[in-house]
């Protein structure tokens, strides 16, 4: 699109054609060229066309109705004193010369002199107008080209500008936007919005987060001539660039651990170049050695240790046994390969009490899996959002969580659904902590009360309502949750007859107990869930249609877990974790054949389900691994009906297979293929893939090279 700037206006487009007569021509002559033209000023020119004056419809009026006669001179009502102004002036110079002379018309004259037109208040005016709509599109045309997010809101912090990088970016359509409130729709920018406005002030380079962008805003309000209608927001999508400076700092963080790890090795380690100069080893290696450091830093491997010259340089050997100043190890070397091209290698020596280390290896695994749910936990209780409890690296799940963050912003109510075991009451548990409401969350399970007993559940009853009443009464539900949230679970089952109460109570905020006449109001936020298909029981009979509308304004359909199968790593070492603070245990993780097993069946109980089969699972006699022998029989059953659901994740893999080999032959393979679909299901980020897997980075790198897993050939081939 090309924005063309508009120049100053001149008059040309814009004054009238003239009504040229003489000063023989008659009163009745202007009226007919009045009534023609539909104009209202005539001009009188000479025989030239030079001005002499005007006749507007005002004084042939006053003529008339003095009473003179239309067949008269236009003389007797000719204005000689009139104003001129060339057609080759702006309208900003003809409107100051009208408003200084206090006239309503000008003669447009040409470089002659001579009249071409008539030119009125009136249409300066609308030549000003068409200036403005030039303005404002061009105004609007460039907001709209613009590569950085635009957002502006009015007076009354309604949106009213949604450019099209916001929606590109954001993933939201201009027409979902325009008009809402800034403060529903985008509460992470909107008291810097609403600041500008209010205190009228820019306010620059604020990092910020709307949506799933990382942008730098700036924010300024809309002022003119001292009046202030709006504000706007100019946010720069940093979210790539955010992305870049933390794979820096984790590249620097890895070298920077890469250094510290070689120092602190038992292994004797040395890092050269292709060419064969030394670029780093540890005290391990110089101590095996008995070399300094400083006599073989820089140097060539060929002039500062002839004895590993040989295994350098032969590409066929990879392992030997070697022995040197009485000194017996293990060689191996790995190539370090860049972009596919070989850069350098790194030799290790592995001398010191193998059997003693691998031991504390599996004891240090552990009490790393124990320090990440300890740090889980300790996020629980200081994290900044209560919806963190619902672990989930699923995008759809992380859609609900932030469409379930904006409700509870709100007093609207929310209608969760899914099937049993989804996590529907921690969904509203966590948007009742995040809403603010200062009262208690109060749940209801609908299907678990008697339906006799369901109405003074909610409405609760006075002393002597009826026969084994309490004495002295007792509390509604409603009355309970008075400031704070209202938990209809299983509302599906709800008799019609309390819908129709319970509808009034919402619609009108007020009731009254059973055998009570005093109406009580409340200030209650309804949350209902249920794993039916409401719709179809209103369409078959079984649910008030008026009150399935009155709780479905805000709609969080939570998927099942075997729509979201890339969850089932995370929850499996999330529970674990869990289950070993309570039954006391200290399993690490699943071995890779049961979690085949996990990862292809269905989950008709969802998480639920998955957390009562580990608990059973631990509680037979577990040491460190859940394996197939410790699952329920129908997992392996169901499992060939549900291949197609496989996911390609995987998670808490051993370090070294504790498994008898005999037993388990393909285990290295299974093992092997966990970790290779999982590097492919996040394009070879090994950081992720650790993440997923369960283990660190460092246990990570070492399985592939034990496993022999070259990435270079898995994902350049």
């Amino acid at each position: 699109m090309v924005i063309k700037i508009m120049k100053e206006l001149n008059i040309k487009d814009y004054y009238s054609e003239a009504l040229k007569l003489t000063e023989s021509a008659k009163i009745s002559d202007v009226i007919i060229g009045f009534l023609q033209q539909r104009i209202d000023v005539a001009c009188i020119v000479d025989k030239n066309d030079f001005p002499i004056g005007i006749v507007s419809k005002y004084s042939v009026y006053r003529s008339i109705l003095e009473g003179n006669k239309i067949h008269s001179s236009v003389k007797s009502i000719l204005q000689r004193n009139v104003l001129t102004v060339s057609d080759q002036e702006t309208f900003k110079y003809v409107k100051d010369v009208l408003l200084e002379h206090n006239v309503a018309h000008g003669i447009v004259i040409n470089k002659e002199n001579k009249v071409i037109g008539v030119i009125s208040k009136a249409d300066i005016i609308q030549g000003f107008l068409h200036e403005t709509g030039i303005l404002v599109n061009q105004l609007s045309g460039l907001i709209e080209n613009l590569q950085e997010i635009v957002i502006s809101i009015d007076v009354n912090k309604k949106i009213v500008a949604f450019n099209s990088a916001a929606e590109e970016v954001i993933q939201l359509k201009k027409e979902a936007i325009i008009g809402k409130n800034i403060e529903e729709c985008f509460p992470e920018i909107s008291p810097y919005l609403v600041e500008s406005f209010e205190e009228v002030k820019s306010i620059k380079q604020q990092k910020v987060s709307i949506g799933p962008v990382i942008g730098i805003g700036s924010f300024i309000p809309i002022t003119y001539k001292e009046h202030t209608s709006g504000a706007i927001a100019i946010i720069k999508d940093i979210t790539t660039l955010e992305e870049f400076a933390q794979e820096l700092e984790t590249t620097k963080n890895l070298q920077q651990t890469l250094q510290q790890a070689i120092a602190l090795s038992y292994d004797a380690i040395l890092i050269i170049k292709k060419e064969g100069r030394i670029t780093l080893t540890n005290q391990a290696f110089l101590d095996f050695f008995e070399k300094e450091e400083r006599n073989i830093t820089n140097q060539y491997i060929t002039d500062v240790l002839p004895a590993l010259t040989r295994f350098a340089t032969n590409p066929d050997v990879k392992k030997e046994i070697f022995t040197i100043n009485n000194k017996t190890g293990i060689l191996t070397k790995e190539y370090i390969v860049h972009s596919g091209k070989e850069v350098g290698m790194i030799i290790k020596i592995i001398s010191n009490q193998l059997d003693q280390w691998k031991e504390m290896f599996y004891r240090m695994d552990k009490l790393e899996n124990e320090l990440n749910f300890y740090r889980s936990e300790y996020e629980k209780l200081t994290k900044n959002s209560s919806f963190d409890i619902i672990k989930s690296n699923n995008k759809i799940m992380a859609n609900l969580k932030h469409q379930a963050f904006l409700s509870a912003k709100n007093n609207s109510t929310v209608l969760i659904t899914g099937e049993s075991g989804t996590g529907k009451e921690l969904f509203a548990e966590a948007i009742h902590k995040e809403s603010g409401r200062k009262g208690n969350f109060v749940k209801v399970n609908c299907a678990a009360i008697p339906s006799e007993l369901l109405e003074s559940e909610f409405f609760g009853y006075v002393d002597g309502a009826f026969t084994g009443a309490r004495r002295g009464g007792k509390l509604g539900k409603f009355e309970l949750a008075d400031k704070g949230t209202l938990f209809l679970d299983e509302i599906g089952d709800m008799p019609l007859a309390l819908q129709s109460k319970l509808l009034r109570v919402l619609q009108e905020r007020n009731f009254e107990r059973i055998g009570d006449h005093r109406t009580r109001t409340v200030d209650v936020r309804i949350i209902a869930a249920t794993n039916k298909d409401l719709l179809q029981m209103v369409q078959d009979g079984e649910f008030r249609e008026d009150f399935y509308y009155r709780i479905n304004v805000v709609t969080i359909p939570i998927p099942p877990l075997r729509e979201r199968a890339e969850d089932v790593p995370l929850l499996c070492n999330y529970l674990i974790n869990k289950l070993n603070m309570k039954l006391n245990k200290q399993v690490i993780g699943i071995s890779p054949d049961a979690f085949i097993i996990l990862k292809k069946y269905f989950w008709p109980g969802n998480i639920r389900q998955l957390e009562n089969i580990l608990e059973r699972a631990m509680n037979f006699d577990v040491k460190s691994w859940i394996d197939t022998i410790h699952l329920p029989v129908e997992l392996t059953i169901n499992n060939h009906k549900h291949d197609e659901l496989t996911n390609k994740t995987s998670f808490t893999i051993p370090q070294e297979s504790p498994f008898n080999t005999n037993e388990h032959g393909s285990l290295k393979e299974s093992e092997k293929t966990l970790i290779i679909e999982t590097l492919k299901s996040v394009q070879g980020n090994r950081s992720k893939a650790a993440e997923q897997l369960g283990i660190s980075r460092t246990t990570l790198y070492n399985k592939l090279k034990k496993l022999n897993i070259d990435m270079n050939l898995l994902f350049h081939s």
